[in-house]
């Protein structure tokens, strides 16, 4: 089983925070797209571009979903997915006159993407026996409004409306795992609809004597995993959502760890390379 590279990884989540805010419309996003795209084109897999339409408080708005299918000829698939879209609004600033600046997202999106590439350098160089894999970036995550599922994770809701295929047998999301003293409970969605996938993740973690991943039952968290696990598949989501910097503009690099993203793609490493 191949060694996950965490100073990659946090190499790749550093990368995409001094490209500035990455929030849908914005150059910068734009540049993130092109960056994420160049690491994947250098892995030989197969790379697409999901374009989708979306209408935000009044604005229409374009997604782009980046999907990087490895070995796409394998029968028996899994998906792991992470948001690279940031939130154009600090709005969970105590500071009012700052809710409308945009944020970083070292944890909130970087975290996530950072980890996925460092998953995607791996499976350049050794395929998995038991499965093709399926990278996806999904856009438009972050510009919902509190308390209105509908508006948040749109990005993935557009690709599980519009997939056609054989369903994936595991599908992971990962966001906001980057953080320094990261404490990763069984989210509660998760592990009540697909409690068997949610057991192996943190077994295997807990194999790897990776202590972030706490045995135990968190709270509910609507994430990318949410539509997913709507239409039946078989999801879970990896996420700390217990993060003092959510929505400020604080989510910044030094709050993040390489050690954190390393027990997170050790433990994915583990788990989609296992016999």
């Amino acid at each position: 089983i191949p060694v996950f590279s965490s100073d990659n990884a946090f190499r790749y989540l550093v990368e995409q925070c001094e490209l500035g805010p990455r929030y849908p419309g914005s150059m910068e996003i734009e540049q993130c797209r092109e960056y994420i795209i160049s690491k994947l084109e250098t892995t030989g897999a197969i790379i697409e571009e999901q374009i989708f339409e979306a209408e935000i408080r009044g604005n229409n708005l374009t997604g782009i979903n980046i999907i990087a299918r490895f070995n796409p000829v394998m029968g028996r698939r899994i998906l792991l997915g992470a948001h690279y879209d940031t939130r154009p609004w600090a709005d969970k600033e105590e500071d009012t006159s700052l809710h409308n600046t945009p944020i970083i997202g070292a944890n909130d999106a970087a975290s996530g993407v950072a980890v996925l590439l460092g998953l995607a350098d791996l499976l350049a160089e050794q395929s998995p026996e038991q499965f093709g894999i399926d990278l996806v970036f999904f856009d438009l995550e972050d510009m919902g409004d509190y308390g209105n599922n509908n508006t948040w994770c749109l990005g993935s809701k557009y690709y599980v409306e519009t997939f056609e295929e054989r369903k994936p047998e595991k599908v992971i999301i990962v966001d906001m795992v980057g953080e320094k003293n990261n404490e990763i409970p069984m989210e509660y969605y998760s592990y009540h609809n697909s409690p068997t996938l949610v057991k192996e993740i943190w077994q295997k973690a807990r194999e790897l004597d990776y202590d972030q991943f706490k045995q135990k039952i968190g709270s509910y968290v609507y994430d990318d995993h949410s539509a997913f696990i709507a239409a039946g598949f078989n999801a879970a989501v990896i996420i700390d959502f217990d993060y003092p910097y959510w929505h400020t503009l604080e989510d910044t690099p030094d709050k993040c760890s390489a050690l954190s993203l390393q027990a997170v793609g050790q433990t994915l490493t583990d788990i989609i390379y296992s016999e």
